[in-house]
């Protein structure tokens, strides 16, 4: 397998959870790897569903890099690969919280609010 296509496949196996099999004519770029992964069925919708779904059942997302991947793999382009892979499919930055609604704090978090810390007190 070349780096590149090493590369596809870590990013593959990262953001939808499942080994695909990578184009033969794999290259670094990103463009490329987001319309290979489109033709796989993970287009950016399928790919934010993903994430919407690891994240309401508490599970990993991105998933860990599986270690017979990243044996041979190129990290500083792998790194930038699937940087720009989360940023165009609008993956990047923070996630999605899972809460939905006003935050509810209990008894102990508002008296913790209503308290000044002894280094405030002005004397």
């Amino acid at each position: 397998m070349t780096p590149a296509a090493r590369c596809w496949a870590a990013v593959a196996a990262v953001l939808t959870g499942r080994r695909l099999e990578t184009s033969p004519d794999a290259d670094w770029d990103a463009e490329r790897l987001i319309g290979w992964l489109a033709e796989q069925g993970w287009d950016a919708g399928a790919l934010q569903e993903r994430r919407r779904h690891c994240q309401e059942n508490d599970l990993a997302w991105p998933e860990a890099l599986p270690t017979d991947l990243a044996d041979g793999l190129e990290f500083a382009r792998y790194s930038a690969v699937l940087a720009r892979v989360r940023q165009a499919t609008g993956l990047d930055g923070l996630a999605e919280t899972v809460h939905h609604g006003p935050a509810v704090i209990g008894p102990d978090e508002a008296r913790l609010l209503r308290e000044v810390p002894p280094h405030s007190v002005q004397r």
